[in-house]
């Protein structure tokens, strides 16, 4: 009884500063930079990628539209929650690597002031501007929400009729159907992949542009990729209101769009923004604004909705009072329990590395393959027993290595420190430490995860070396990575190696360059299944040539070429070729975000005394 008055009173005191209302110029006073803040990060991420502006208005919308503007759409999944990213309404949706470089400069200046969900709506209508669209002020003061969950994301789908589309924004988001039209408009940035459209080029549509229809026929008849197209196919980078000209030529790309210019109830709302520019501009300006504001929680309104919000609450305030009381994810988990661990790792790991460059490509590769396959969890590390086909004995793993250096690490920190350093944690810190030798960037990591209790063949589904950018997009996002961040992390293939059964039936593949198909010909003979370099350059070193070397059609792994090839992910490869910086950052942020996938923590799982094996 005690502790809960203790945890009342600190509501008393901490709640009431951290609370404020919806106006404009919110954080004045608390946080004078924030919006300043904002707009720098966007305009850097703009001028090397001007694409971001879609992916910006699409995560406000898909944010917005579920349980109102709260961030919601940001969390990650857990072990005992699929949250709103895995609904398959958002495994396209992007950006959120860009909402992480915001918020980490906003910590720095303005520690726990400025809300995610407030960023996603300041960063988007930055984004708007800079696309020549609207420049407008929004209120903030939005609070984020506590809640994020699979089965709350029930957005109209692009084959949706109108009068569908038209309910849920009426009903579920409280605006008009003119405000609808107005929003849609933000499409005139958008693309869409041939997947959302497919079913309109297979048969007679005589609501589509013929010229156009031929266009995204041949653009879709690729078997072995997803492509895109913008869909507004004249101004396709400027928010201007194109969109709606375009739709009233019959160039709609989505079945939603076009019928927005032939449905009674908004075509004439279409005409009337195509015939003016400067209405559509005032009208979108309002109408974000009122999508902006949603449902936002804002004030008091978290601490008396329902006990099940409270208790949330309590659990928040918590963990920021009482810290040392969680066993939780933080940098420096074993500074009190095993003061050296990460010395040890870091010597250990040097030792091999002296003597065996190598082996960082084998620890990236046994990190990804391990959080892929349950999460992060040290459970590729069991052996197979007569009962138990483990993870080990699955095809996709069948060339991963390093496992002796794990079992050394291991065997060091047993004796310093028993049963407290997770295997979990080794391989994390161990790929943290083999990057940095190998001329990558230095990182921190977080780390108190525990080791998992299941580990089976049959439970490993990984994305295969001749997986498309779509597909392998997918996979990546089922475990909460964007594309821009599969792309980041395939970065990694700038130090590893390929057996020539991976890539063997390229070798008479146009898009590989000549002098490396005769090359690689020479290598691969009928007999044995040698290996060789995926970064044909500076193999042994961690840098960004691996672009440079696929977009001059070096890949090796038909995915790693795909990703030069895919306007998915093109130019991305291409900005990460020309810059060194932006690449290394960006491999900080995805391997740092990809160590966290699914960890157990406090005491869920266990610490194993033998990585191969469970205790018992």
């Amino acid at each position: 009884m005690m502790k809960m008055n203790i945890i009342l009173v600190l509501f008393c005191i901490i709640v009431p500063l951290a609370f404020g209302e919806l106006k404009v110029g919110f954080y004045d006073s608390s946080c004078p930079k924030a919006e300043s803040i904002v707009k720098k990060v966007v305009q850097n991420r703009f001028n090397r990628d001007n694409t971001i502006t879609a992916a910006l208005l699409r995560l406000h919308f898909h944010d917005c539209a579920v349980r109102g503007c709260d961030a919601s759409i940001l969390i990650n999944s857990t072990t005992s929650n699929t949250a709103e990213k895995e609904a398959g309404a958002n495994v396209d949706v992007r950006g959120f690597d860009l909402i992480d470089e915001v918020k980490e400069n906003l910590e720095s200046a303005c520690p726990s002031t400025v809300s995610c969900a407030d960023i996603i709506t300041l960063a988007t209508r930055t984004a708007v501007s800079l696309s020549g669209g609207p420049k407008y002020q929004v209120p903030t003061g939005r609070r984020d929400g506590l809640v994020s969950n699979i089965n709350d994301v029930k957005i109209p789908g692009p084959s949706s009729p109108v009068s569908i589309i038209s309910q849920f924004f009426n009903k579920n988001l409280g605006l008009t159907t003119q405000e609808m039209v107005t929003l849609f408009g933000a499409h005139t940035v958008g693309v869409a992949s041939c997947g959302f459209f497919a079913d309109r080029l297979s048969g007679p549509d005589p609501t589509m542009d013929p010229a156009l229809k031929a266009k995204l026929v041949k653009l879709c008849s690729a078997r072995d990729r997803d492509p895109s197209t913008p869909l507004d196919q004249n101004t396709s980078l400027v928010v201007d209101n194109e969109f709606y000209h375009q739709i009233l030529a019959n160039k709609g790309v989505l079945q939603i769009d076009q019928q927005l210019a032939l449905d009674k109830s908004t075509k004439g709302f279409v005409a009337d923004l195509a015939s003016d520019e400067a209405k559509f501009q005032k009208s979108f300006a309002n109408a974000m604004v009122k999508m902006g504001s949603v449902d936002v929680l804002v004030g008091t309104r978290t601490l008396t909705t329902t006990n099940t919000k409270m208790k949330y609450l309590i659990t928040i305030v918590m963990l920021f009072v009482f810290p040392f009381a969680f066993g939780d994810l933080r940098v420096g988990f074993y500074g009190s329990s095993c003061p050296k661990a990460e010395e040890n790792v870091r010597q250990i790991v040097q030792r091999r590395f002296n003597r065996d460059r190598s082996i960082t490509a084998a620890l990236l590769r046994m990190h990804f393959h391990d959080c892929f396959v349950r999460g992060c969890d040290a459970s590729i590390l069991i052996d197979s027993t007569k009962g138990n086909q483990s993870e080990k004995a699955s095809g996709a793993n069948g060339t991963v290595r390093g496992f002796e250096l794990i079992d050394e690490i291991k065997k060091e920190l047993e004796t310093t420190c028993p049963s407290t350093v997770s295997c979990a944690d080794i391989i994390t810190l161990a790929t943290r430490d083999s990057v940095a030798m190998a001329g990558g960037p230095r990182y921190d990591v977080a780390t108190g995860r525990r080791d998992g209790l299941v580990s089976r063949a049959s439970d490993v589904a990984l994305p295969g070396p001749g997986s498309t950018v779509a597909g392998a997009q997918r996979a990546f996002a089922a475990n909460g990575l964007s594309l821009d961040e599969m792309v980041t992390l395939l970065g990694a293939h700038t130090i590893g190696v390929a057996h020539c059964s991976f890539f063997r039936n390229r070798l008479n593949d146009p898009n590989m360059e000549a002098g490396l198909r005769a090359k690689l010909g020479r290598v691969c003979r009928p007999n044995g299944d040698p290996t060789a370099f995926l970064d044909q350059n500076t193999s042994m070193v961690f840098d960004n040539e691996f672009y440079n070397q696929i977009i001059l059609k070096k890949g090796l792994l038909f995915i790693d070429q795909q990703l030069a090839l895919d306007p998915l992910s093109s130019k991305l490869v291409s900005d990460f070729a020309g810059n060194s910086a932006a690449f290394a950052r960006s491999f900080v942020n995805a391997i740092v975000k990809m160590g966290n996938i699914k960890v157990l923590v406090g005491t869920d799982g266990e610490i194993r005394k033998n990585c191969r094996v469970f205790n018992k």
